[in-house]
């Protein structure tokens, strides 16, 4: 997790990426912050005209707020569910396998230089890994332990994961199957 944390904040400011969707979504967040014009539309879809749900600007909100409007802010989110991720790739792996495959997996993913890079610049899709391996290992544990909150808790993750890309919506069909193959 130290590695993970060096290799994704060690001058975030100098590696982040800043583009065309960081900015737009940065001067949305701006508007909710400065002008209190606070929206249900998140960012618009690349394929066709509709947009996602505005779940990742709520989520940018804070870090823009206290980094006073400077979009290292939100890279430093990102960076942060980068490091989670690392976390969670580990305890995924321990759960499903062993202990020596989580640790085997979280090392590889915390030192990938794409996820690295990834982990640098605020971009909704930057954060998905995150939310699809938490919502896979609740739909587990939902299966294993068969509690309603897990399977809210599926649902939920479900639906912010369509709202951060919508390739999410292949995640769909892969939870009905396990569902219907696992679930009494």
């Amino acid at each position: 997790l130290i590695l993970a944390s060096f290799l994704r904040l060690y001058r975030i400011k100098d590696y982040m990426v800043f583009l065309g969707d960081e900015g737009r979504d940065a001067l949305v967040v701006k508007r909710m912050i400065v002008e209190h014009k606070f929206t249900l539309l998140g960012p618009t879809a690349s394929i066709a005209p509709f947009h996602l749900g505005p779940f990742y600007y709520y989520l940018m909100l804070p870090f823009l707020w206290i980094f006073n409007l400077d979009p290292v802010g939100p890279a430093v989110m990102v960076a942060l569910f980068g490091i989670a991720t690392v976390f969670l790739v580990y305890w995924v792996g321990k759960d499903f396998f062993n202990e020596k495959v989580g640790l085997l997996a979280a090392s590889l993913y915390a030192i990938s230089p794409l996820v690295i890079i990834h982990s640098r610049s605020s971009w909704n899709p930057n954060v998905l890994p995150f939310f699809s391996l938490l919502l896979i290992y609740i739909l587990k544990k939902a299966v294993e332990k068969k509690y309603w909150f897990y399977y809210l808790g599926v649902g939920i993750l479900f639906g912010i994961a369509i709202q951060l890309h919508y390739l999410a919506l292949f995640l769909g069909p892969g939870i009905l199957t396990f569902l219907l193959i696992f679930s009494p």
